[in-house]
């Protein structure tokens, strides 16, 4: 279980981000985090990560206290972030324990590798690699640790529909395999209306909780179907609402 109580971030510049975020999800939800740009999306999926402190407010994952980044929980960001010196292999390896010895290091990468769709490219540089399958490679490293929590912070915002729509499918199929708790920050209303059960809409700055939409759609969803059209439109007039409270 992923445990928000309260949570502030205020930066040195006294630029407040977030303002006392509440919320409790459950194991193995996928949830969406939507909003305008600069309420706090970006923020608050750091704060999850672990990379950087909250101003005040606690996170808890399964009961402990978040202090810092943990092997429990996998990121992909918006661009792949690939060490450009290193191919795929040792991308998707590098987040594992030093101390573990190399075979098993090197049998776990290439699991999480065939796991995204990439075997065979093992050996390829991060600059061999299209977009999609780069991140594909950023998917495998943050999945090799088998992660409870795996968070996504746009990263299919510049692939093609076509790659995103490919992608969307792996991340719902792995989803599916292991159940890990995941959350979305996206800026695509019918991406958080396709994956998502729960959808979750910040206003500000400060980032505050706009409304919390449950999606019971079964799977696979139709973004055609009433239920999806009607969820979207709801989205989208709350969205203009935060968009006009800002203004």
């Amino acid at each position: 279980m992923l445990e928000i109580t309260r949570l502030s971030k205020r930066y040195d510049n006294g630029t407040a981000a977030l303002a006392g975020i509440d919320l409790v999800i459950d194991p193995g939800r996928i949830v969406a985090v939507v909003g305008p740009s600069g309420c706090g999306k970006s923020t608050l999926l750091r704060l999850l990560a672990g990379l950087e402190r909250p101003s005040s407010g606690t996170i808890r994952l399964d009961g402990a206290p978040l202090e810092g980044p943990s092997p429990k929980i996998g990121v992909v960001f918006q661009e792949p972030r690939l060490m450009p010196w290193l191919d795929v292999l040792h991308n998707v390896a590098f987040g594992l324990p030093r101390r573990m010895p190399a075979r098993a290091r090197t049998a776990m990468a290439l699991r999480a590798i065939a796991r995204v769709g990439l075997s065979g490219f093992e050996r390829a540089l991060p600059k061999e690699l299209s977009g999609g399958m780069a991140q594909r490679a950023a998917l495998a490293r943050a999945l090799v640790t088998r992660p409870q929590l795996l968070l996504l912070d746009e990263p299919f915002s510049a692939l093609d529909a076509r790659l995103r729509a490919r992608l969307h499918a792996e991340v719902l199929r792995i989803w599916a395999e292991d159940r890990p708790t995941l959350v979305l920050v996206t800026h695509d209303l019918d991406e958080a209306a396709l994956l998502a059960d729960l959808i979750l809409v910040l206003s500000g700055p400060p980032g505050i909780v706009r409304a919390v939409y449950t999606n019971d759609q079964p799977r696979p969803r139709d973004p055609r179907s009433l239920s999806f059209q009607m969820l979207r439109a709801r989205l989208l007039e709350t969205l203009s609402a935060c968009e006009h409270a800002a203004a």
